[in-house]
């Protein structure tokens, strides 16, 4: 497979738990997003994971099909926002959006997440909508930094997500529940599903896993209210969306949306930072996302000096040896700053290091068709009312 130029790539120094997953997730994602063909062995490789799609999807269909049979209810509205495919469509900062919009119309909201990648178990309140209450590692880093950016909003994440449900509209007097990442969550009734849709790439490849990045098939989406495309200003709009899904949910809007840099600020001291002022250094760019190409993008969209990149595995847990190599990283490429997401800053604090760690704030930002989303969950809040 054409490989594209990374400096990451050339670190001699680095650990194989910083190489070894981080050059597969990357060789799966070109694969599974369909921005490389495959090549000689790679392309047997890939013909082996395209197979084992097949029983993947037939057990999908089957759990799905088995889990929907009796669903939870509750007496609230439930809105779910998810995707078809495995990370990276904007689900987060979307779920972000949502609450502040509702909390903004006078709902007391509530999010409750799976809490992915945690290190507790069971149902944890990670915010009362006053900031987080518990370290990110027992939250999620999702989580946490949805703590850090809603004011005002209940965050709760709990592996039965019928309980998270149940403590907010019982402890904390929550009346809308938010449910981040549980589009194939259907063990709970829901009054709206919202679909966040990667317009760059609606299906990737088309496949399903393990051979693609699909969850389920794409006529899943026929179950969604809304389809929210996202990265439109990458991608020329929701055409691509609309040509990929549309005809399998006909009735459901489709808004269009992008993703905002809002701030950058320094991970050590929490202050904000000056674009211009960072034009004038040599940058790395480290990120630990689903899919760093859109935050690579945006650094350059912004003008950045990235000397080059390290992107490792989604949701990685840095040590103090990892950012030992990630520092040296920075000054093999003559880098004097480190730019990272949020997501990553939220675990690579404390920041002790003298190279700085400065953070890209983004928030989403809807670019047409908010009306037709507060239209869809103003019904989904009505209909629940007359019940």
């Amino acid at each position: 497979m054409a490989r594209r130029d990374d400096p990451s790539r050339k670190l001699s120094e680095e650990p194989a738990a910083l190489t070894g997953l981080a050059r597969l997730a990357d060789w799966w994602r070109e694969l599974a997003m369909g921005r490389e063909e495959p090549e000689g062995l790679n392309l047997a490789v890939a013909g082996v994971l395209v197979l084992l799609s097949v029983p993947y999807g037939i057990g999908a269909a089957v759990s799905l099909w088995f889990r929907a049979l009796r669903p939870a209810r509750f007496d609230v509205p439930v809105i779910s926002v998810g995707n078809i495919v495995a990370g990276g469509a904007g689900k987060t900062p979307l779920t972000g959006y949502l609450a502040r919009l509702l909390e903004g119309e006078g709902r007391k909201v509530a999010i409750v997440s799976r809490g992915y990648g945690r290190c507790s178990r069971g149902t944890v309140v990670v915010s009362r909508g006053e900031g987080p209450l518990v370290e990110w590692r027992e939250a999620g880093d999702e989580p946490y930094m949805m703590a850090l950016l809603t004011e005002g909003v209940s965050i709760v994440v709990s592996e039965r997500r019928r309980m998270g449900v149940r403590l907010v509209v019982e402890e904390l007097g929550a009346d809308a529940i938010l449910l981040d990442d549980a589009f194939q969550h259907v063990q709970l009734a829901r009054d709206l599903d919202i679909v966040a849709v990667d317009a760059a790439a609606p299906v990737g490849n088309g496949h399903l896993l393990p051979g693609g990045p699909l969850r389920e098939h794409p006529s899943g989406v026929g179950r969604a209210g809304v389809l929210v495309a996202t990265r439109c200003d990458h991608a020329g709009g929701a055409e691509r969306v609309v040509g990929a899904l549309g005809a399998l949910v006909p009735s459901a809007p489709v808004v269009e949306t992008r993703m905002k840099p809002v701030e950058f600020w320094d991970v050590g001291t929490g202050e904000t930072v000056r674009a211009a002022d960072l034009r004038e250094c040599g940058c790395l760019a480290l990120s630990s996302i689903a899919d760093p190409s859109d935050f690579e993008r945006t650094l350059a969209k912004l003008r950045m000096n990235v000397l080059g990149r390290l992107a490792l595995p989604d949701h990685h847990d840095y040590s103090g040896d990892d950012v030992d190599v990630v520092v040296e990283a920075a000054r093999e490429v003559g880098a004097d700053t480190i730019l990272t997401t949020e997501k990553d800053a939220v675990r690579l604090r404390p920041w002790r290091s003298r190279v700085p760690l400065v953070a890209l704030g983004i928030e989403l930002e809807v670019t047409r068709g908010k009306e037709l989303l507060v239209e869809a969950l103003n019904g989904a809040l009505l209909r629940r009312r007359k019940q």
